[in-house]
């Protein structure tokens, strides 16, 4: 499994596209802190939303277990237990040792793994010591690809 050490912060974002862009960070912030409102307010409109390159968004609703029988004792405010948002990542084809293989738009072809050195002696979620180990982490490369710079 991979695991992340580090948070980037919506500013670092988009640092990082005002350097690959003409686009002020002031825009840029102003745009990122937009987003999850229109994200919001569209899906709530009854839309899917779709960001090239990224994915797409849909509310899902959880219901109850048990149906109704007839058509008008249907009620949403009774029988929808939970509203969540599904994301789905866009997909894409990649070729894995000759092969076509598909992946998510936002997994890099070209990411390097290193491993993390647990401390030792921490409490893990049963009480007991672990004795360290290794977990990979994903690397990205900093040359930029064939679609970057």
């Amino acid at each position: 499994m991979a695991a992340t050490t580090k948070t980037l912060s919506t500013r670092k974002i988009a640092e990082r596209i005002e350097k690959e862009s003409t686009v002020s960070i002031a825009d840029i912030m102003a745009e990122l802190y937009s987003l999850p409102h229109v994200l919001r307010d569209e899906m709530a409109n009854g839309y899917s939303v779709k960001l090239d390159g990224v994915g797409s968004f849909a509310l899902t609703v959880q219901c109850h277990k048990t149906g109704v029988e007839r058509t008008e004792d249907v009620d949403p405010y009774t029988q929808i237990t939970n509203v969540k948002v599904q994301f789905r990542p866009e997909k894409s084809e990649i070729q894995v040792a000759g092969m076509k293989k598909m992946t998510t738009s936002l997994v890099a072809n070209d990411i390097t793994w290193t491993e993390l050195q647990e401390k030792k002696g921490n409490k893990n979620a049963g009480g007991t010591s672990d004795e360290g180990g290794t977990t990979p982490t994903p690397t990205p490369d900093p040359t930029p690809g064939p679609d970057e710079g």
